[in-house]
């Protein structure tokens, strides 16, 4: 039997709330080396957890009585995935900086970070490669086509920041109208890195788009692109992984956890549409890419480029200040002209209609001249409200504290928070009577209405519904570029990245949806998606026309984004948000207790109100507001009962100092869960 101090000890990061290292020993056969930076099963309180082996334990260094004996039985590894090492110190160095930010774990950032892929024992890299190249059925021409001549303006900006580049300038913020060619300076600044041997991230804020992105810079660079996001089989997203950690890769395209590509060399980030609130994960770690982003920036000393139509109030009050260097491309390219927009007040429309007569007569005229269109609406399903015309009973989720939405194509009731679905069935709840009534539109209800109307016109519909993998998603847009779809209904995912010239005319059939929700952001959402959306029109140039419903025909943002004047949205905006103490003057925390039994949460947020109360008192901090408590504004979801509040500073370390002596020690009661949130981009 080997002696017990010959025993050779790790330290590894595992994926709970616990922000700190455990100590395993590795197999007799095996070295330090062995495991080092490798994913590893073991047996954590009587569950099999993979961990991250991060370290050698300092044990191993020390003697006899200078050992630090650990409060637990040191446990063996159960077993080694990875033949070879999948983290690098900087991927490690920088899950020490998220999980400290974001009052996360070590374990839970890396295991974030790293793709889980279907490895087990005995399986070689070259095995899953081969068989993950196999399942990948995207076929994308790896012909090197000719790129496009910079316009002065564009050529002007690109040497403005290479020179800004060469004199140690690190920050940057490119700000053009929709059509104004942001790409094309992107893909010339990704070539001086590529010819430098560096390797380049480029985030976008849709699966969709990555594909899109993809495909424009396979077209330059060929096969070094990668491309990284959740949609992926697990798979073929380690291999991905795996190309771009062994150096196969340069340029990787993707989502927000792109961010933690293990680019060998890197040497620029770019974040297109940086204003998208899908930058912001709505699960612990709850990061943001951008702030990711700058950190990395910070810490490698390297180039990060953000670029918008609508910047992020935020980033374009810190580009003012010169912590961006600001770059503005004010022509589309090749001057064409930007749609007109015209407002259609719809207050007066039958609650059962949801498409104007004016919206119905230019769809009209533009199908007879063969110019395509696209409807904007930002809700999936077919309607979003089910009420009894006997009792007013809304039928709503059994889990959650919001409505179910019907959707006709699948003939159910669907919560689109936590899952719930039931067969529809035309009896109310609570009475028992058939007499329910539809009111609200989904894109499947704006389909369904237009067909009806236009029943000679080749409809679709793009929403997360309507499109299964990357294969039926690279269809549409290539149908849509071949003209044989004459209107493209969708959410968001089609407010940004569709660049197709015949696009004419776009509707947008309900603005009044993001405005009417009760938060901080809601009017820059409301401007930046009528102004992305109405930036797919006439982008190949000759008249264009987008027609934006809305009950609210006087609201400021509406009014800026029909003058297409993000200058003026702002300077309203950016006046609430100094009156209201909001970001970005303020800072914010959200803190979240949820749980099943309600009194359980009410009694834990005040507990800890109180918590934070006091320690702001003891510690003379008098810069942080207190504000709360109350029930989120989606009060249930999954059963879990909501309450919350809310931490205001202008200086961060003040927040996270308090939340940090707030909760280190603190006991919740059984089974309720504490959600800290750092710069929330929404108060739900």
């Amino acid at each position: 039997m080997d002696n017990v101090n010959n025993v050779k000890n790790v330290e590894i990061a595992l994926p709970i709330k616990i922000n700190k290292l455990f100590i395993y020993s590795i197999p007799n056969e095996m070295d330090i080396k062995d495991v080092l930076f490798r994913r590893v099963w073991v047996n954590f309180n009587n569950r099999k957890l993979i961990g991250i082996v991060i370290k050698e334990s300092e044990n191993n260094n020390q003697n006899g009585d200078n050992k630090k004996i650990p409060e637990y039985k040191i446990k063996p590894i159960l077993e080694v995935i990875d033949k070879k090492e999948i983290v690098n110190d900087s991927m490690i160095d920088l899950s020490y900086w998220i999980a400290s930010y974001y009052f996360s774990s070590v374990g839970e950032v890396l295991s974030m970070m790293i793709p889980s892929g279907t490895v087990s024992s005995g399986v070689g890299y070259s095995k899953i490669k081969e068989t993950t190249t196999r399942s990948n059925t995207l076929i994308i021409s790896e012909k090197i086509v000719e790129k496009k001549i910079l316009t002065e303006e564009q050529d002007d900006i690109y040497i403005k920041i290479k020179n800004d580049i060469s004199n140690d300038k690190r920050k940057f913020y490119l700000f053009g109208v929709t059509g104004s060619g942001k790409t094309e300076i992107y893909i010339k600044l990704i070539e001086d890195a590529i010819s430098e041997g560096k390797g380049v991230i480029f985030l976008v804020p849709e699966i969709a788009i990555s594909y899109q992105t993809l495909f424009r810079l396979r077209e330059v660079f060929g096969s070094t692109c990668a491309i990284l996001h959740s949609g992926l089989s697990k798979n073929r997203r380690f291999s991905e992984y795996l190309d771009i950690l062994n150096g196969n890769k340069k340029i990787v395209i993707g989502a927000r956890n792109a961010i933690f590509a293990p680019v060998q060399n890197l040497g620029l980030i770019i974040i297109d549409e940086e204003n998208e609130t899908s930058y912001k994960s709505l699960q612990n770690p709850r990061f943001h890419a951008r702030s990711v982003a700058i950190q990395i920036s910070n810490s490698k000393n390297i180039p990060l480029v953000l670029g918008s139509a609508t910047p992020s109030i935020e980033s374009y009050y810190f580009s003012k200040t010169s912590f961006f260097t600001l770059y503005e491309l004010k022509n589309r390219y090749n001057n064409v002209s930007l749609p007109i927009i015209k407002i259609v007040d719809s207050s007066s429309l039958n609650p059962f209609r949801n498409i104007t007569n004016e919206m119905i007569s230019e769809i009209n005229k533009h199908l007879l001249k063969r110019e395509q269109i696209v409807l904007f609406q930002n809700r999936r399903g077919f309607s979003t409200l089910i009420k009894c015309n006997d009792c007013g009973q809304i039928v709503s989720c059994p889990n959650c504290s919001v409505t179910l939405i019907y959707h006709k194509n699948k003939d159910k009731l669907i919560c689109h928070h936590c899952g719930f679905s039931k067969k529809f069935k035309n009896n109310c709840p609570n009475c028992n009577n058939h007499n329910l009534i539809l009111f609200g539109a989904g894109t499947q209800k704006i389909e369904d209405e237009i067909k009806k109307i236009f029943s000679f016109a080749n409809i679709k519909r793009l929403d997360n519904d309507s499109i299964n993998g990357e294969q039926e998603l690279k269809q549409i847009f290539t149908d849509i570029g071949n003209g044989e779809i004459d209107i493209l209904i969708g959410t968001q995912i089609i407010a940004k990245g569709l660049d197709f010239p015949n696009i004419k005319f776009v509707g947008i059939i309900n603005a009044d949806l993001l405005l009417n929700i009760p938060d901080f952001k809601a009017s820059e959402r409301t401007f930046s998606l009528i102004t992305q959306v109405a930036g797919r029109a006439g982008r190949g140039g000759g008249e264009a026309l987008v027609m934006v419903q809305t009950m609210n025909p006087n609201h400021y943002s509406i009014k800026a984004a029909m003058e297409s004047s993000y200058n003026q949205f702002y300077n309203e905006e950016i006046e609430c948000r100094r009156t209201f103490k909001f970001p970005p003057f303020y800072r914010l925390a959200h803190i979240v207790v949820r749980g099943k039994i309600e009194q359980d949460v009410v009694f834990d947020i005040k507990k800890i109100f109180s918590i934070f109360n006091s320690n702001i008192s003891k510690n003379n901090i008098t810069d942080i507001e207190l504000l709360g408590i109350a029930p989120s504004p989606i009060s249930r979801i999954n059963n879990n009962f909501r309450y919350s509040i809310l931490l205001k500073s202008q200086n961060i370390k003040n927040i996270q100092k308090i939340i940090e002596m707030s909760i280190t020690n603190f006991k919740l009661t059984k089974k309720n869960k504490l959600e800290v949130d750092i710069d929330p981009q929404d108060l739900f």
